[in-house]
């Protein structure tokens, strides 16, 4: 009988402060250059394989990592964007767990050609991931924190995130963010563009966030802050998806 062959797992984050920088988690380790980025590759656990890699802050920086990372994993069975994101909605607090139901451009506008946030390649305002992958993750992260996987992390909920070139640190912006996009519950600066080159792809894709600040005037130095602290327990969050991939 024929072993099915092990899933491959693709993860990005902006800053090592997302993912965390200590990969002596993975076993058979090696990483490839391209330019300024490295793209590392592992196993984890029973046999998954894992390609990650940093992408840096933004839109263009985590298109083109994502692009790079389908490139060189071509049998990736899902790509998984993760690190912190602003609070869009008072009800998210710090530590917070958000996986997105959807993601918006926000600073996306080809008006009066498409209406405002319309990606023109797809047609499309707001991307959701495969749904079968987002209610595996929902359930898995539901899982994690009543095993007590996830202590010192906040309430898991799922909604829209808006992804935009600018860090939102202005209560009114959020806002008018707000006003614009019924439902919003966070923002930041990559996921819908990591989101948008998977669905170009065709390759499956989540988005998990976890709430560094409120987005508003004080956001830089919480961000700052936290990020800090963060990266000592982000591989946790990660490690308790992987648990349960045996699943999807």
């Amino acid at each position: 009988m024929t072993r099915p062959r092990p899933l491959h797992i693709g993860l990005l984050g902006a800053m090592q402060e997302e993912i965390g920088s200590d990969l002596s988690h993975l076993r058979q380790l090696s990483s490839s250059t391209h330019g300024d980025l490295t793209l590392h590759h592992g196993v984890w656990g029973d046999g998954i394989q894992l390609t990650l890699a940093w992408s840096g802050w933004g839109k263009v920086c985590a298109a083109r990592a994502a692009t790079r990372l389908l490139a060189a994993a071509p049998d990736l069975d899902l790509l998984i964007f993760t690190g912190v994101a602003g609070a869009a909605n008072p009800d998210q607090h710090q530590w917070d767990v958000l996986l997105a139901d959807a993601v918006v451009q926000h600073d996306m506008d080809a008006s009066p050609l498409f209406p405002r946030f319309t990606l023109p390649p797809l047609n499309r305002d707001r991307l959701e991931p495969d749904q079968s992958w987002f209610t595996w993750a929902a359930q898995a992260l539901k899982s994690a924190a009543g095993n007590g996987e996830l202590q010192g992390f906040g309430g898991f909920s799922s909604g829209l995130i808006a992804t935009g070139d600018r860090f939102i640190g202005d209560a009114s912006l959020r806002q008018e963010l707000r006003d614009a996009l019924p439902g919003l519950q966070a923002v930041e600066m990559e996921g819908g563009a990591v989101a948008q080159v998977a669905e170009q792809e065709g390759i499956p894709w989540l988005l998990i966030r976890v709430i560094s600040d409120g987005a508003d005037e004080s956001a830089a130095q919480s961000f700052t802050d936290f990020v800090q602290v963060y990266e000592q327990q982000a591989w946790r969050l990660i490690e308790a998806l992987l648990r349960r991939l045996n699943n999807p």
